[in-house]
């Protein structure tokens, strides 16, 4: 089939990126061939006509108008709206798509393929089938549900696919591709300040060697020390930014009050300009100089904050919206009224500067703080005095099961805000959440004239392939899909027809046990002590108090002992037929492992406090079911430490010493998660140190010799320090079938009750 498309001659680039776009997917569907022209060059005769751009921005698609030969395309001019349509026009075929913006035009060739060709999109990769293209019977107008519908990014580092400071411009590339492809508009980079002070203050901000410790570097995550260069970084941002604006996709200014344990202030600038900072600052990483907030009252402090912003709009962004966290994640007086009032001031503040130098961009208020330290009064005192024409609420909490959260903070119906789904901490990369409850908040949210977006901000990106679906269609449809339904649909894009069947069954008893955890469920997530690979060190106390986190009671482990075992001997049973597969198969399962390693742990200390004969037997199942989750791992670079190292090795010089760092960014206990260099050298020989000196304790009556367990942890982690990353890899890797089918007869075997 040949095609002669036509695009604009003069308009936004990414007009001709659709166009390119359209061409090479017909090429790979249908096996067309694509000519591309203008709407200024002479039309051909002979072959059917695809035009890009409506009548407002393509001149033949105007002519037709004028000439009335069509009759418009139903959309709202300058908007995410896109109409696909087919007509004949003089014997010919017409392909019309036309979109109501520049971004809504890619978001329109995209869906033609998706909707009418069956080709699916998803963060590492695409199904694309074989088919003819349609040039008749189409007619198709899309508005999305959301005005904003976007992703942020977090600054953790440790394994390459859950972080986003370790991309390449390639894998930005193909991410904010991705984010075109899911018809999402907004994206937020809050990975750090990159060389924002460099470039505002060059003659008092010096760029860092980069490798050496950096000078502002904390112990584990808050080690900041770098592995590209500032000067790379710097050059990475702007192209990466340019790429994503050449699409006509939106990204926030950071302004205000921007200090934070991943964006800290430079020595350099603390030293010579000498800011004056809030006193009384409370909260663990903003202890240091370094991660306070400067004194924003002072107006040189508040111009000096926006002139990190104005540079970052002048080097890489553009002024069309904003963010600010206000004075986040801290307190500044026991004084709960003092505090209250000093946070409502910096807000003022940061508006009030915001409205006199870009009076037409909004300003996104992230809602952390509001959930974090504000009551749902307080919460209704700020939104009272904040302007609905200026001011939006970033409610990326919107799936708390705190009482504090958007349903009592005043706006609903009444000022706009954005309904927003974090789904976890940086420890919490396994499928988790309570998606029943999320699904009932977004449909709240689809029913507010009020909520103008829905965003997706984990700490980590691409932990649960799930949810990225969930947000994508959610953001588009008013209608919300029960989460039964929405797993049915997924597990009909993502696999291949003869995996369908056995999958979607795999899935319908893997969701009770994602729901056993979400990230808010009760107070000791702030320690993040519910998570599994810190209770080894910190919360398996082993004396006899009941577990206060929910998800780890043997009770909830045997409620779905049966699905566990099923789901695990299922995903034995499949022949892993490509990435989407083998990579769901190992997302499934580390979850299910993850749940039953954490229930297994309590049950051993239930056990012990009971003086349970059955204790020497049920650590031997935990240790077992570690070994296999760290089997696991071993099967899927996804988790390895040392080709994350390798990848950023790749892209360009690298700091020679950051293996340390790496592995300081990885092993503290904010951050340890499904890694398999952590599991073989730190999880493992932890629960076995720990399991030893219980089972000793158990044979002599005495009590547990606490200081037997540091010292031997202590030096278990002096071997996990000095063993490089690449002797960590050098083990045999089993069989991922016999791991799964293993596992599986291990869970089955144990006795929770």
């Amino acid at each position: 089939m040949k095609l002669t498309l036509i695009r604009p001659s003069h308009a936004h680039n990414a007009y001709a990126i659709a166009a390119d776009t359209f061409a090479a997917l017909a090429a790979q569907v249908g096996g067309a061939e694509v000519s591309v022209i203008t709407d200024l060059d002479p039309i051909p005769a002979d072959t059917p006509l695809v035009v890009i751009g409506s009548d407002a921005v393509n001149h033949f698609a105007a002519d037709l108008y004028f000439s009335r030969r069509i009759d418009g395309f139903s959309i709202r001019y300058c908007t995410d709206d896109y109409c696909i349509r087919t007509q004949e026009i003089d014997g010919r075929p017409v392909l019309f798509l036309a979109g109501g913006r520049p971004r809504s035009q890619i978001y329109a060739v995209y869906r033609y393929f998706e909707k009418f060709c069956g080709c699916r999109w998803f963060w590492d990769g695409d199904r694309i089938p074989s088919c003819e293209l349609p040039l008749a019977g189409v007619d198709l107008v899309e508005s999305p549900r959301f005005e904003y519908r976007g992703l942020r990014y977090f600054a953790h580092r440790s394994l390459h696919r859950f972080q986003a400071e370790h991309w390449s411009l390639e894998d930005w590339q193909h991410e904010i591709d991705w984010i075109l492809k899911k018809r999402l508009n907004l994206f937020m980079l809050r990975i750090g300040l990159d060389d924002i002070f460099q470039k505002a203050f060059p003659d008092i901000v010096s760029y860092p060697d980069r490798d050496n410790p950096l000078p502002e570097a904390g112990p584990g995550y808050d080690d900041r020390t770098l592995f590209w260069s500032l000067e790379y970084r710097g050059e990475l941002r702007k192209k990466l930014l340019a790429y994503a604006f050449e699409r006509d996709l939106m990204h926030p200014e950071d302004c205000g009050t921007m200090t934070h344990w991943y964006s800290r202030t430079p020595i350099d600038f603390l030293d010579r300009m000498k800011p004056e900072l809030l006193s009384g600052q409370q909260g663990g990483p903003y202890r240091e100089k370094t991660g306070m907030v400067w004194d924003i009252r002072k107006d040189e402090n508040l111009d000096n904050y926006f002139k990190l912003t104005d540079t970052h709009v002048k080097e890489y962004g553009k002024p069309e919206l904003f963010h600010t966290i206000g004075l986040a994640e801290r307190s500044y007086s026991s004084d709960r009224e003092e505090n209250m009032r000093l946070k409502l001031n910096v807000y003022r503040r940061i508006a009030s500067h915001l409205k006199e130098k870009y009076p037409n961009a909004p300003l996104l208020i992230a809602s952390w703080d509001l959930w974090m330290f504000y009551t749902p009064e307080e919460v209704q005192r700020l939104v009272a005095e904040l302007d609905p024409s200026q001011s939006i609420i970033l409610d990326y909490t919107s799936d708390t099961t705190r009482e504090s959260n958007f349903t009592n903070w005043g706006v609903l119906g009444k000022f706009p805000w954005i309904f927003g789904i974090f789904s976890g901490y940086e420890p919490n990369s396994e499928i988790r959440g309570y998606y029943e409850l999320t699904n009932e908040r977004i449909q709240i949210a689809k029913n507010d004239p009020m909520c103008k977006g829905v965003i997706l901000w984990p700490e980590l990106s691409h932990g649960d392939t799930l949810i990225t679906e969930y947000l994508a269609r959610n953001a588009w449809d008013a209608d919300t899909l029960s989460i039964a339904d929405t797993v049915d649909t997924y597990c009909r894009d993502r696999y291949a027809a003869d995996d369908y069947d056995r999958m979607a069954a795999i899935w319908r008893d893997f969701m009770p046990i994602v729901q056993m955890r979400a990230w808010s469920v009760d107070e000791t997530i702030w320690h993040h002590g519910s998570d599994t690979f810190a209770v080894l060190r910190e919360r398996a106390k082993f004396d006899g108090k009941p577990s206060p986190y929910t998800g780890r009671s043997p009770e909830e482990a045997a409620a779905h002992q049966a699905e566990a075992v099923r789901v695990l001997n299922g995903l034995a049973a499949l022949e892993v037929s490509d990435e989407f597969l083998r990579r769901d198969v190992c997302d499934i399962a580390r979850t299910v492992l993850g749940r039953y390693v954490d229930c297994a742990i309590r049950l051993c200390e239930v056990l012990y406090g009971k003086k349970d004969s059955y204790l020497s037997d049920a650590m031997d199942a935990a240790v077992s079911l570690m070994k296999a989750l760290r089997d696991l791992l071993a099967a899927h670079e996804d988790y390895s430490l040392l080709d994350s190292l390798n990848r950023l090795r790749a892209v360009t010089d690298t700091n020679p010493n950051f293996e340390i760092t790496l592995k300081r960014n990885a092993e503290n206990n904010y951050c340890r998660s499904y890694i398999y260099e952590n599991a073989a050298y730190l999880y493992l020989p932890e629960m076995e140190i720990l399991f030893d000196e219980v089972k000793k304790a158990a044979a002599s009556g005495a009590d547990i010799h606490r200081g037997a367990v540091n010292s031997r942890m202590e030096a278990n982690r002096e071997r996990f320090w000095s063993t490089p990353l690449a002797v960590m890899n050098q083990a045999d890797k089993p069989a991922l079938r016999q791991v799964l089918s293993d596992a599986a007869e291990i869970i089955e075997k144990i006795k929770f009750i």
